[in-house]
């Protein structure tokens, strides 16, 4: 029996995971087009439609990457009540278990793509969203209590480099997470 073609949006996530698993297995450096296509067994031009050059193929993991870890926020808000430190320690449980399982194939694709326009751009608007989320578990748990803009860019900063010392074993994760909670608790702007 002859095996189904797979649709446009199959084939496309499909390379994106052989992608990811590539870097995961054999580093950045030895993800390029035509090794995709010889690891997922398609021909080159069909990599190409797809991705028609390297950058475009990492900015498409660094988006992959940044869907999966917003996915996760949501789910793991919604199994949040609605109170305040909950939230924030949901929001810090949730970045560090990303971040720790992502980590090391997500900074291969950042060092890749450095200093790239497409990078910088879909690294703000990944920023934005995260923070907007994550401002609104707030909000909806606290209806006075919010990130204001140097909080958030401070919250970022310390949530990253937490989460990445996490996913290097230089700290415990369960010691990023707190520290997470303890470092937004004392950014939230709240009436006292």
């Amino acid at each position: 029996m002859a095996e189904r073609r797979l649709s446009s949006t199959e084939r496309r996530a499909q390379l994106v995971g052989i992608a990811r698993d590539v870097i995961a297995t054999e580093g950045t450096d030895a993800l390029t087009l035509a090794y995709l296509a010889s690891r997922a067994g398609v021909s080159k031009p069909v990599v190409y439609d797809h991705f028609p050059s390297r950058s475009e193929l990492l900015l498409s993991l660094y988006q992959d990457f940044d869907q999966r870890h917003l996915a996760d926020l949501h789910a793991a808000i919604a199994r949040t009540p609605p109170d305040l430190r909950q939230r924030v320690e949901a929001i810090a449980t949730a970045h560090i278990a990303c971040v720790v399982s992502q980590g090391v194939e997500l900074s291969g694709v950042v060092a890749a793509l450095a200093g790239t326009p497409a990078l910088e751009k879909a690294r703000r608007e990944s920023e934005r969203r995260y923070v907007d989320i994550c401002r609104q578990a707030i909000r909806s748990a606290d209806g006075a209590a919010d990130l204001g803009e140097e909080a958030a860019i401070a919250f970022i900063g310390a949530a990253d480099a937490l989460g990445h010392a996490a996913a290097r074993g230089t700290i415990d994760p369960e010691l990023a997470r707190s520290t997470i909670t303890t470092v937004v608790l004392s950014l939230i702007d709240a009436p006292g």
